[in-house]
């Protein structure tokens, strides 16, 4: 069995394309998933994203929920970038202690969202990042500098430009903010994009640009534009800040595991900001030195009145509101096995006499192989087919009949997701 196999069958699923029309529409309007288990969440917006390719953005309870979520989407979907949005402060208006590789996270979402692809993008956050304003969407257009392929530059033009931009010229490039002038060729490593570029020039034209990579300083892929931006964060500081829904598309899709807790921790999170703001003011003597807290933060009403108008999706366990429509899955979590494979086979066998289909995942090949021998042994006729994929949590969905069950849950291992790593100056 194939990845997109698995998508296939919740995107031909009657019940799962009715969920596609309701959510097609781009009005105010709210709708319910309610009874999903495990890793069937994204799995089902694995299917609605590409029955609709709109542009999804999952708000998790928390950064390690929202990561393990976006592990699951990007090994659902691997040939889409499914985009990671963090919070960038260690702690408000300590602008010191910004998490570099952060803001470069946030700062190249900002981007592929302002040269909207053909595409819908799929964002997966949480209240923490949600939590911090961002900058707008004319400042960024004004901050961005475009390079192509086949173009005429000066590079003293721009050196001098990127020094603007508070860029540091360095020998070698590694981290985000960086550039390099040897001869004819400049390395940049913007804030719009996880790789530096590497331009090549044959007198001031563009004879190509590729990324590459910062630690081994070898060239990658090549590119025809690139887009250079500051650190929005910093050098844009006095800038007016908006809600990143601002930012999105009309038609996006805002999907709340709770929105309760999101409510909570957005109004905690405001009055923590509030509180420093004020300690700020009477060193300063009463002297404005940074925004106020409402120009650079959000809280529960701003969010609400961010998101009006846009399709809200409820997928979690609470739900608080009357909503426009609800779905009901019958679904329930992967059973314990504590390592018996032979209660696992009896398990395995009782789905199929019920006409569930069994599906076992696992992101290593050989742990799949591994299954293949244990079964030959305990019961060679056993049916089930192998799916080479990570994902966090087995379910049964006894709607579509499907019985997927996760190696690492099988095997009672601990299962920790992957962020994409940030060249920063500790490495």
């Amino acid at each position: 069995m194939r990845i997109r196999d698995i998508l296939k069958i919740y995107m031909e699923s009657g019940f799962v394309q009715s969920i596609g029309e309701a959510v097609k529409e781009n009005t105010d309007k709210s709708i319910e998933l309610r009874g999903l288990s495990g890793s069937q969440d994204a799995i089902i917006a694995g299917a609605l994203y590409q029955l609709s390719h709109q542009s999804f953005i999952f708000i998790l309870h928390d950064k390690e929920e929202a990561a393990y979520f976006q592990n699951d989407l990007q090994n659902l979907i691997p040939d889409r970038e499914i985009l990671f949005f963090p919070s960038s402060y260690k702690k408000a208006y300590q602008f010191e202690e910004t998490e570099n590789a952060n803001i470069l996270m946030r700062a190249e979402i900002l981007n592929k969202i302002n040269n909207k692809s053909s595409y819908g993008e799929l964002i997966v956050t949480f209240p923490a990042a949600l939590s911090e304003k961002v900058i707008n969407k004319r400042s960024l257009r004004e901050h961005t500098f475009t390079a192509k392929v086949g173009e005429t530059v000066d590079i003293e033009f721009l050196a001098e430009l990127l020094a603007t931009y508070d860029f540091e010229k360095t020998d070698f490039v590694y981290e985000a903010g960086q550039y390099a002038v040897r001869g004819g060729i400049l390395d940049i490593f913007s804030f719009a994009n996880e790789m530096p570029f590497r331009l090549e020039l044959f007198g001031d034209e563009i004879e190509s640009i590729r990324t590459f990579d910062p630690q081994s300083q070898l060239s990658q892929d090549a590119i025809k534009q690139i887009n250079i931006i500051p650190n929005v964060q910093t050098h844009l500081i006095e800038e007016e800040r908006q809600s990143l829904f601002k930012f999105l598309p009309k038609n996006t899709k805002v999907w709340m595991k709770d929105e309760q807790l999101l409510d909570d921790q957005l109004d905690l999170q405001f009055e923590k900001v509030t509180d420093q703001f004020e300690s700020i003011l009477q060193e300063s003597g009463n002297t404005k030195v940074v925004l106020e807290p409402k120009q650079l933060f959000e809280n529960s009403d701003s969010f609400k009145e961010s998101t009006k108008g846009l399709v809200k999706i409820f997928f979690g366990n609470r739900f608080y509101h009357e909503p426009d429509s609800t779905f009901a899955f019958d679904s329930s979590p992967q059973p314990p096995f504590n390592k018996n494979f032979d209660l696992l086979a009896e398990n395995l066998n009782e789905n199929v006499t019920t006409g569930i289909s069994n599906i076992i995942v696992a992101e290593q090949p050989k742990q799949l192989e591994r299954f293949e021998e244990i079964f030959e042994e305990i019961d060679p006729l056993l049916e089930f087919q192998s799916l080479n994929v990570g994902l966090r949590k087995g379910f049964i969905d006894k709607i579509e009949k499907i019985a997927c069950y996760t190696d690492h849950e099988i095997f009672e291992r601990f299962h920790r997701y992957k962020l994409r790593e940030k060249s920063s100056k500790s490495k």
